[in-house]
């Protein structure tokens, strides 16, 4: 038995195979760019801007452990998290990084956020106004708090608000020196 293929038949097939690997072609690349980051896996770097006008790259932390919190100023457990994060950051800011990034919430309510809660300067606190990093770490919520060691490898991940003492329990597993 033979099949006769018709001009139609050849456009129709050369159409569906075009197709088939095109949207082949665009499933690996999204899976190659937007497989999230999971635990031991070298933290994506985020280049921002810091609420204090400096430029920021995760990248130049290398060497040193980081708390990387991904909130929202209006998230009621972020806000309940704030005083434990605060009080991390004034006791261990010298031996881990405390980094908060917003999750697009716009530089006015960021602003608000680092005024009414007076955060301090030992927290670099980040402008994102498109969320540009949260599909790269795989948050779906706030607060999502990640632990990163000194040699850029994400340790922990927490979805939801932390103690200081789980903080500081964390940041030891992460690998921050002895108090």
């Amino acid at each position: 038995m033979t099949i006769k293929m018709t001009r139609r038949s050849t456009l129709v097939l050369g159409g569906a195979l075009t197709a088939s690997v095109l949207l082949g072609y665009l499933l690996w690349i999204y899976g190659k760019h937007y497989t999230p980051a999971k635990i031991g896996d070298v933290a994506p770097n985020i280049d921002a801007v810091a609420t204090t006008g400096q430029p920021f790259s995760l990248d130049n932390l290398r060497g040193e452990p980081v708390l990387l919190d991904f909130f929202t100023p209006w998230c009621a457990p972020c806000i309940a998290e704030t005083p434990d994060l605060i009080a991390f950051a004034k006791q261990y800011g010298q031996k881990v990084h405390v980094v908060l990034i917003d999750r697009g919430d716009g530089e006015g309510f960021v602003r608000q956020y680092v005024e009414k809660y007076h955060t301090p300067t030992d927290m670099t606190v980040l402008f994102n106004p498109n969320d540009n990093w949260s599909t790269q770490y795989g948050v779906t919520g706030q607060p999502e708090t990640f632990f990163i060691s000194a040699d850029g490898k994400i340790v922990l991940h927490t979805v939801g608000p932390l103690s200081k003492v789980q903080m500081t329990n964390d940041a030891k597993a992460a690998g921050m020196p002895a108090t």
